[in-house]
């Protein structure tokens, strides 16, 4: 009992384990003391330690290397467009911004599905924000694309893209680059045959390296192992431990099938693993410097709302399809359009923010689409 209340305050301790400690307290200096004084007294210590700081005391390991020099835009004061920007310096502003709410994700959130209540201040707060960060880059990555007439531009979009992606994937940051994975696979942007035409070869090779990496193939077979011996910093794609976190909570009863009140240890110790192997690399950050000016272009860019449907009718109009040429009256059009934004066989995993209702939908079926994150009003 020591040991697991000692390994417990050392280790596992987090900010709502607080009102405890006053129960904690009384036992060790009751019961314990009474046995094992020398226990008693390193547990005190302990206790009276969290007691002082009020709550738990998280360190961010610092990086040792110095980091690279940032890369800054001609006209830092005045960012109007992406190719003002380096793709390296995005990727790095953007893995800046993503370990932020990475390294803020709690134990507590991963339990019970707790991501999945209406309540965007709820106990799952910074599950919901980073789920919201990656929905929000892929609406903005599709609306950069669509921004331009020409199939050209945005073909020249798409490579900029492409090569964030790919830094985030060298720099370990696989959450940022599936959120942009993803932008070029949904129906706005994997339907565009022009602009995937105009889209050098190169930049395609690229693309199918990362979707090679982060496919859903047998389970992310690829991802899971790359993950298992990168080296921190890294950031990883939270999609794949929420899927795994739902599978464990609804396929496995909290308590033993025999009985009503013994609880189902087996499926305690599987979300464990998982949660220890989401957590592990918070404590390393980047060693990137923060340039306010980026993180402000794209803090303005993520705050914009992005309308699916308004965003997919963008695309019907840039390149028409080819059902335009069929006799079909605009209700049967309308709906045909929709049904390119969902799939039937894909798991959701919703949450309100405001009035707007987030998805994150882990995808089965296709091969290209590893993960669709999607957002409508």
């Amino acid at each position: 009992v020591c040991n697991v209340m000692k390994n417990w305050l050392e280790n596992y301790y987090i900010d709502e384990d607080f009102p405890l400690l006053a129960r904690f307290e009384q036992f060790t200096n009751g019961i314990i003391r009474d046995t094992f004084e020398f226990a008693a007294n390193q547990l005190d210590r302990l206790i009276k330690k969290r007691i002082e700081s009020s709550g738990s005391i998280k360190k961010i390991v610092p990086n040792k290397f110095s980091g690279p020099e940032p890369i800054y835009p001609k006209n830092i004061t005045n960012i109007q467009q992406l190719h003002e920007i380096e793709p390296l310096e995005m990727a790095r502003q953007l893995s800046i911004m993503d370990f932020k709410l990475y390294s803020s994700i709690r134990p507590i959130e991963l339990l019970g599905k707790a991501w999945s209540d209406h309540d965007v201040n709820g106990i799952a707060k910074n599950i919901k924000a980073s789920i919201h960060y990656c929905n929000r880059l892929t609406s903005w990555v599709t609306d950069s694309i669509l921004a331009h007439d020409e199939a050209k531009r945005r073909a020249a979009v798409i490579k900029f893209w492409v090569h964030v992606a790919d830094y985030c994937r060298n720099h370990n940051n696989y959450n940022t680059c599936m959120a942009i994975l993803s932008a070029f696979d949904n129906s706005a942007i994997g339907r565009l045959k022009k602009t995937w035409m105009m889209t050098n070869k190169n930049t395609l090779q690229i693309l199918s390296q990362i979707r090679k990496l982060m496919g859903a193939n047998r389970n992310f077979t690829e991802y899971r192992e790359i993950i298992h011996s990168v080296n921190p910093p890294c950031i990883p794609f939270l999609g794949i431990y929420l899927q795994d976190l739902t599978f464990i909570e609804d396929g496995n009863p909290d308590c033993l099938r025999k009985t009503k009140n013994l609880i189902n240890f087996a499926k305690r110790n599987k979300a464990a693993e998982v949660i220890r192997e989401l957590k592990q690399f918070q404590s390393f950050q980047f060693n990137f410097r923060s340039i306010q000016e980026l993180q402000d272009f794209i803090q303005m860019h993520l705050d914009t709302d992005h309308d699916v449907e308004k965003l997919y009718e963008k695309s019907l109009f840039l390149e028409p399809s080819l059902y335009k040429n069929i006799n079909i009256n605009e209700q049967q059009r309308s709906k045909w359009s929709r049904s390119f934004l969902t799939s039937t066989t894909t798991r959701r995993y919703l949450f309100s923010h405001s009035n707007t209702s987030l998805r994150c939908n882990f995808s089965v079926d296709n091969p290209r689409d590893p993960i669709r994150q999607t957002m409508s009003e």
